[in-house]
């Protein structure tokens, strides 16, 4: 009976309710998603088409429920520590079509902070640790885009961003600070206006996931790896193979649940 806990309970269930989830696509209508920022541009605009990911794997969707779960947590104890200044709230910047909602705001001894939660596994916090790397190009680029928006709006002051990573399996928490200056604001407005740029002249740019972030001992950055890039099809990470498929309404015989 034990072998057969699985099929009897709610495991298949719920991995249906995740592989469904999923599926969705957070629609952004005619403006980029900032969370994307620093992000290979193919890989972006492939999303903002609407092009299905190549597999679904309901243990990633656990995954980013749960990360929701500890976002939702933090956001609550700062709330009542009566630090916290706004949460969730609604940027949008028409010049650069980005939108996106940050994570808290806070004041500490009358000291502005932009932050955004993270949540890893107790591995990679061990191996952050021990390589000694900083904030990655990805967070500092999504960071930067917060940054610029509050600044733009209502929080022209907003000087310092920090990431907030949290463990899932053991609760330790470490942080990473950012400070606003002239050359992170020229990197996230360049990465913005590139992006609009490929966008308005309906052009597909080359995909740079092995690019960003290449790892020190195969020189290949993460996104180009297949666990990690959602269009990687027949050895190609942000396949053109893949984008061809979608545009002739072909990749459903294609797509895997794992």
């Amino acid at each position: 009976m034990r072998d057969n806990l699985y099929e009897t309970g709610i495991r298949p269930i719920m991995d249906d309710y995740f592989t469904k989830r999923g599926q969705e696509v957070r629609d952004y209508g005619k403006y980029w998603s900032a969370s994307n920022a620093g992000y290979c541009m193919r890989k972006v605009i492939f999303e903002r088409l609407k092009v299905p990911a190549t597999s679904i794997d309901a243990r990633k969707q656990r995954v980013f429920e749960s990360g929701h779960i500890f976002h939702q947590w933090h956001q609550a104890r700062t709330v009542k520590a009566g630090i916290s200044i706004a949460q969730e709230i609604e940027l949008i910047d028409d010049k650069l079509m980005i939108k996106g909602h940050i994570d808290d705001l806070v004041k500490v001894n009358d000291n502005l902070i932009l932050y955004d939660y993270k949540t890893q596994n107790s591995g990679a916090f061990t191996w952050r640790k021990k390589s000694g790397k900083g904030m990655s190009h990805f967070h500092r680029m999504q960071l930067g885009t917060y940054m610029m928006m509050l600044r733009n709006g209502d929080y022209p002051e907003l000087k310092e961003g920090r990431i907030f990573r949290i463990s899932k399996d053991d609760l330790r928490q470490e942080e990473d600070q950012l400070i606003w200056n002239a050359g992170l604001q020229e990197a996230v407005h360049e990465y913005w206006s590139t992006l609009n740029d490929y966008w308005k002249a309906q052009t597909i740019p080359k995909c740079t996931c092995a690019e960003i972030e290449p790892n020190t001992k195969t020189g290949i950055g993460f996104m180009a790896n297949p666990k990690y890039n959602p269009y990687y099809f027949n050895g190609e990470p942000c396949s053109m193979a893949w984008y061809k498929l979608f545009k002739e309404g072909k990749t459903d015989g294609y797509i895997k649940t794992i």
